[in-house]
């Protein structure tokens, strides 16, 4: 590329090179300093999915519409009612995880270790992929925390199943079952919100046994998003220190958010999503984050990657701004 090729970064749009999420700098995850806000990986992984595969190109879609929220100059954000400057914080986008399309276990060992090599210097978000990526993810970030750590869900389905006949012990209607069994984890001090999938019958009754705080969809459009999310911080937090936050796209609705791989109807909107998010980002116990699910190649409007990315920016805008 000649001298004359070269894009001027104050003078690009934002939508253009937008190769890591919100246009922060592309450095590999060995290159962490402990001065970087926000570490990110992408997991482009969907061997675990059950239903419908596509998960796997959600890192790469989630960045490219994320360069529309990541400016570097001040903007007063009209939906928040707040000024955002993305030149106020460092991002560094660490790259994809590697993967092995056809061993779900390896590349659960390969999340666990990078999530943790980012942990310990800064705040990980981890860009999916399906929703099995959040057992290693929240193993690796757990070894850099002493004590049990907290988990906060955003979901329609709770993810809660053991070791099935047809999609074994590790897939993602798994990961949740396997956090509560891990060193760190506990139903206890887990919450879940937006859940309205079809469950085992027995449902109502392991949420009560177990300690789990479940709010519902009808519960979010009865009582309020930010009054769901406050209760359900309170439980999480009156036990443990440190949260790791994962967000399931398919908790919105899927005719708002149709790219996902097991969409359900009567789930949240775009505003009740976003300000979950930003409501979110006040959480000072919340130490990592990721957005799984994303499946761009369902969604030809292109709508639920940037939903997604924009989310993600509220949740940063709140949380380092």
């Amino acid at each position: 590329m000649g001298e004359d090729d070269t894009q001027n970064d104050e003078l690009s749009p934002s939508y253009v090179g937008a190769d890591s999420f919100l246009n922060g700098v592309r450095k590999p995850r060995d290159e962490l300093t402990d001065d970087v806000d926000i570490g990110v990986l992408g997991v482009p992984f969907d061997g675990a999915a059950s239903r419908q595969p596509g998960t796997r190109y959600g890192p790469e879609a989630l960045r490219r519409e994320s360069g529309w929220y990541g400016r570097s100059e001040p903007q007063y954000n009209a939906g928040t009612g707040q000024v955002t400057d993305y030149g106020s914080i460092q991002i560094q986008d660490c790259g994809d995880v590697p993967v092995v399309t056809t061993d779900v276990e390896q590349t659960g060992d390969y999340i666990r270790d990078a999530v943790e090599t980012v942990a310990t210097h800064t705040f990980p978000v981890v860009l999916g992929g399906d929703h099995y990526l959040t057992y290693p993810s929240f193993t690796g970030f757990s070894k850099t925390v002493d004590g049990r750590v907290g988990l906060i869900h955003l979901d329609s389905h709770s993810d809660i199943y053991g070791e099935r006949d047809l999609h074994g012990e590790h897939w993602h209607g798994s990961p949740m079952n396997l956090i509560a069994d891990s060193p760190h984890g506990s139903y206890e001090t887990h919450a879940m919100i937006g859940l309205r999938a079809f469950e085992d019958p027995e449902f109502p009754s392991f949420v009560d046994e177990s300690g789990l705080y479940v709010d519902y969809a009808r519960d979010v459009h009865d009582r309020g998003i930010e009054a769901c999310l406050a209760d359900a911080i309170d439980h999480v937090t009156a036990s443990c220190d440190v949260v790791y936050l994962t967000v399931d796209i398919d908790v919105v609705e899927p005719t708002i958010a149709p790219g996902t791989g097991t969409p359900e109807f009567g789930g949240l909107d775009a505003n009740q999503f976003l300000t979950a998010l930003e409501y979110l980002g006040t959480c000072d116990a919340i130490g990592a984050l990721d957005l799984v699910e994303v499946a761009p190649r369902l969604d030809p409007t292109r709508n639920t990657q940037r939903l997604g990315a924009a989310a993600v920016s509220r949740f940063i805008e709140s949380k380092f701004m």
